[in-house]
C-alpha cells in the first residue's frame, strides 16, 4: 500500500508542477477540440470519466483506463455540435437595450476512432484517430470539386499503453500528433501542428470506490507561420471518483469529476449510469463547464467583424442511453450546448444551438 500511496504522489506533484508551468494567453482552436475527445458513454453522465473511463474509451481521456478489464477493443464515436447563435444586447445613449452583435459558432463535427489491444499482464496498446471539422466547404473549383476542405479542421493521431502496475493501481499514458487549420483575421488559412500528451491513474478499492487523476493535453503548443494566431493547448487536470455496485440484475455506476483549479468558476461533472443485465441502460448527469474562446465576432452597429475572445459556458443536465447486443454496444447522449457568458449590462440570447448529440458504437473481439 505504501508503494499505491507513493505512485498517486509523484503524479499528484507532476501536476501541481505543469500547472505552475503553463502560461497565461489565448489558446489555440484546436484546444477545445482535444477536450471534447470523451463517447456518448460519459457525455451521457455528465461528462464524468476519469474515474470510470475503461478500455477503448480511455483513449484521450484518462489513459490509464485503456488496460480495465471488461472495456472495449473497438469504438467509434460522432459528436454533433449545432450551428449556435447568439445575440448581445447593450443600453444605447437613452438606456434602452439593443443588438450590439451577434456570436455564432458554425455548425461542427468530431468524428473518433479508438482500438485496444490487450496483451495479457503486459498491459494494454491503444491507437486513435480523431477529427473535427466546422462550416460549410469553403468553394469548389471548376470541376465542381470541394477544395480547401473545411474552414477549420483539426486532426489528431496517437497511440496510448496503460499497464496494471499492482493489484489494483493502473498507470497510462498516451500520445497524439496534431494538424489544426485555422483562419486569421484576414481570412487566411494557416497550418500548425505540435503534439499533446496525457498521463493518468486509477486507483481501485474492494468496496467498489475508484479514484482517478489525469493530466491531459500537456502540450508546447502549435507551430503556425501567422505568429498572430492563438497557438497555445491549456493543460487540464481532473480528479474523481466513482463507484460501482451489482444489484440482482441491476448494476448502478456513480461518477464525479472535478476540474481545478477553478480559474474561470467551478467546473466539475456528476452522473449516474443504472444497466439492466447488461442489456439496456441509462445515464443521467449534470455538468458545469467554462472556456475561453477566440473568434470572430459580427457587429451588427456598422456590419464588419472583429476578433473577440471571451467566456463561454455549458451548465445543465445530461441524458444518455446504451444497448448492448452480443459482443457490441451502442450508445447515445445529449448534451447542454456551450454559450458565451455575458458581461456587465449584457444581455444575451440564444436564437439557435441548445444541445450537442453524441453518439457511439463498439464492438469486442
Amino acid at each position: 500500500m505504501k508503494h499505491v500511496h507513493g505512485s498517486i504522489v509523484i503524479v499528484f506533484c507532476f501536476l501541481v508542477w505543469s500547472a505552475t508551468a503553463s502560461a497565461a494567453n489565448t489558446t489555440a482552436a484546436a484546444d477545445g477540440f482535444l477536450k471534447q475527445l470523451i463517447g456518448a458513454e460519459h457525455h451521457g453522465m455528465g461528462g464524468s470519466f476519469v474515474g470510470v473511463t475503461r478500455g477503448a474509451d480511455a483513449l484521450g481521456s484518462n489513459p490509464a483506463g485503456i488496460d480495465a478489464a471488461g472495456g472495449n477493443k473497438f469504438v467509434v464515436h460522432a459528436i454533433r455540435f449545432p450551428r449556435t447563435v447568439a445575440f448581445l444586447s447593450k443600453p444605447n445613449v437613452d438606456s434602452n437595450y439593443e443588438d450590439y452583435s451577434r456570436f455564432e459558432q458554425p455548425a461542427s463535427g468530431i468524428e473518433i476512432l479508438n482500438w485496444a489491444f490487450p496483451m495479457g499482464r503486459f498491459g494494454t496498446l491503444g491507437l486513435a484517430i480523431a477529427f473535427g471539422q466546422e462550416g460549410p466547404f469553403r468553394r469548389v473549383d471548376y470541376l465542381g470539386k470541394a477544395v480547401n476542405s473545411f474552414p477549420e479542421n483539426n486532426l489528431a493521431a496517437g497511440f496510448g499503453y496503460g499497464v496494471n502496475l499492482l493489484r489494483n493501481t493502473i498507470i497510462g499514458f498516451d500520445a497524439k500528433w496534431l494538424r489544426s487549420k485555422v483562419a486569421d483575421t484576414d481570412a487566411q488559412e494557416d497550418i500548425g501542428h505540435g503534439y499533446a500528451y496525457n498521463i493518468g491513474i486509477i486507483q481501485y478499492f474492494d468496496n467498489g470506490i475508484q479514484i482517478g487523476i489525469a493530466a491531459r493535453n500537456l502540450s508546447n503548443g502549435l507551430s503556425f507561420s501567422n505568429v498572430s494566431i492563438p497557438d497555445r493547448i491549456e493543460t487540464s487536470y481532473v480528479a474523481g471518483i466513482a463507484y460501482q455496485r451489482d444489484i440482482s440484475d441491476i448494476t448502478l455506476r456513480i461518477g464525479l469529476d472535478a476540474h481545478p483549479p477553478f480559474r474561470d468558476g467551478i467546473q466539475a461533472n456528476v452522473g449516474a449510469e443504472v444497466w439492466y443485465r447488461n442489456r439496456i441502460g441509462g445515464r443521467i448527469g449534470y455538468l458545469r463547464h467554462t472556456e475561453k474562446r477566440y473568434g470572430s465576432v459580427f457587429i451588427l452597429q456598422d456590419a464588419t467583424f472583429e476578433m473577440d475572445e471571451r467566456l463561454w459556458k455549458a451548465d445543465g443536465v445530461s441524458f444518455g442511453f446504451g444497448f448492448r447486443f452480443g459482443n457490441m454496444i451502442l450508445n447515445g447522449a445529449y448534451t447542454p450546448q456551450f454559450k458565451p457568458i455575458v458581461e456587465e449590462a449584457d444581455r444575451l440570447h440564444v436564437v439557435q444551438g441548445e444541445a450537442i448529440y453524441t453518439f457511439s458504437i463498439g464492438q469486442a473481439f
